[in-house]
């Protein structure tokens, strides 16, 4: 071998070595400063990534349906008549795309079940395909006094899960439809305007908001009585154009980007809109998870008008109530206690003090760490949903649990593991005037 022939492959092999070396430098800094082509790699990454997820077998009854619970037993274990406020509670559960009522004694009376397939055959606001209806649930209803109700699709294993919103009479026969991603929750004014909360992925940077794309982002829906969209707002432009703005800088999206997480609609009507001086009717009251915030959008100004971040966390479905205060469910705020990690907290939203809450005892731990509900009851009590223990019960002003419910929708070998009752709401029998159709 000549010196040309040695002096020549060295070359090559310094060529070879250099262009790897600027190779890796280069995608160092495309990955850092998100140069070309880190978007396009990024982007096939994620993709590929979620269509693996959905391809790999998937077991019915994996932990975001249904859950460990310490209850074993079924049905109704305690009710006090005379302390309870009596009537018919209506409840989702991540089991199946229904709504059931139930009485006091526990009978289911009425079920509406209407399969997301039948309603939208060729879905193309979902993924392509959706997931299997064996993995989709009604998260929320809204019960009109007729038995026309209003139920919230979500999916189990889609991002974004929210699947829907639909309209059907108390026969379960399709009213209307809205092909929007909606989730979490849906409320009605006295104007018969509907309320929802949407969330869609974007692809681009928001301006203000550290994590980067793809992200999820939560808006707000305000349909008219036929389900015809007159309004969308994005929920970080009405933070963003607000004297609220500095939310923006609060550490949201976490590792999923799911930015906000709302999880709470509700509109200030004008039964309330008095007890509440500092605000005005039609506003809507909003509860971003992945900031322990609860705000009150005007949906006139689009921006946020109102806001506070008080000792609650990861908190759902805050409340007006008629007496200026408000009540939420705090999931896991109640922290080192063995009476379990959430709570109920009612609170004056003005001075923040703190009225009354309900955190359980050793005997009758309280714990829900995911989705959940309350609602205060005309004669004071409080119906609290335990959501990921498949449990609904009501507690006195002194705490004592006067009616409890464990749910019979179980995996069918282990009777530890309870589907989640999404949801629940007690309704007086003279607000309802349509008949059920099943036997009392």
């Amino acid at each position: 071998m000549n010196k040309g022939t040695v002096r020549q492959r060295l070359f090559t092999v310094i060529l070879l070595v250099s262009i790897g070396f600027l190779g890796v430098a280069y995608g160092m800094a495309a990955y850092k400063f998100q140069w070309w082509p880190y978007l396009l790699f990024r982007d096939a990454h994620l993709a590929a990534k979620a269509w693996h997820v959905r391809l790999m077998p998937r077991d019915r009854y994996r932990p975001d349906l249904y859950y460990q619970t310490r209850h074993t037993n079924i049905g109704i274990s305690r009710y006090n008549k005379e302390k309870a406020y009596n009537g018919f509670t209506l409840f989702t559960s991540s089991s199946a795309q229904k709504a059931f009522l139930m009485s006091m004694d526990g009978q289911i009376v009425h079920e509406w079940h209407l399969p997301f397939s039948k309603v939208w055959k060729n879905p193309l606001h979902t993924s392509n395909p959706p997931v299997s209806d064996d993995f989709i649930f009604w998260r929320k209803a809204y019960l009109y006094p007729n038995g026309d109700i209003l139920a919230i699709y979500a999916a189990s294993g889609d991002t974004p899960w929210g699947y829907g919103l639909v309209k059907m009479d108390k026969d379960s026969n399709m009213i209307w439809r809205y092909a929007g991603r909606v989730h979490h929750d849906v409320d009605v004014g006295n104007d018969g305007k509907i309320y929802a909360l949407v969330h869609w992925i974007t692809t681009e940077e928001i301006p203000g908001i550290k994590p980067e794309p793809p992200l999820i982002e939560d808006g707000i829906v305000v349909l008219s009585a036929n389900g015809q969209e007159i309004k969308r707002l994005s929920i970080t432009e009405v933070v963003r154009h607000s004297d609220f703005s500095s939310l923006l800088d609060l550490p949201v999206g976490g590792r999923t980007g799911d930015l906000w997480h709302t999880n709470t609609v509700e509109v200030l009507d004008d039964q309330l809109a008095d007890q509440f001086p500092f605000l005005k009717k039609g506003q809507v009251l909003i509860s971003m998870r992945e900031i322990d915030t609860i705000a009150v959008v005007d949906l006139d100004e689009e921006q946020v008008v109102w806001a506070t971040r008080g000792p609650w966390h990861r908190q759902h479905d805050p409340d007006f109530l008629s007496s200026g205060n408000m009540l939420i469910f705090d999931n896991r705020g109640h922290l080192n206690k063995k009476d379990g990690v959430s709570r109920i907290v009612e609170f004056n939203p003005r001075t923040m003090e703190t009225i009354w809450q309900y955190t359980g005892d050793e005997q009758d731990r309280f714990q829900s760490l995911l989705r959940a509900a309350q609602q205060r009851l005309p004669n004071g009590n409080t119906l609290i949903t335990e959501s990921t223990k498949g449990r609904i019960f009501e507690v006195t002003r002194e705490k004592e649990v006067v009616w409890e419910f464990m749910s019979p929708f179980r995996a069918p070998n282990d009777n530890k593991i309870v589907a989640a009752v999404c949801w629940g709401q007690r309704f007086h029998p003279d607000s309802l005037n349509f008949e059920f159709n099943l036997k009392k």
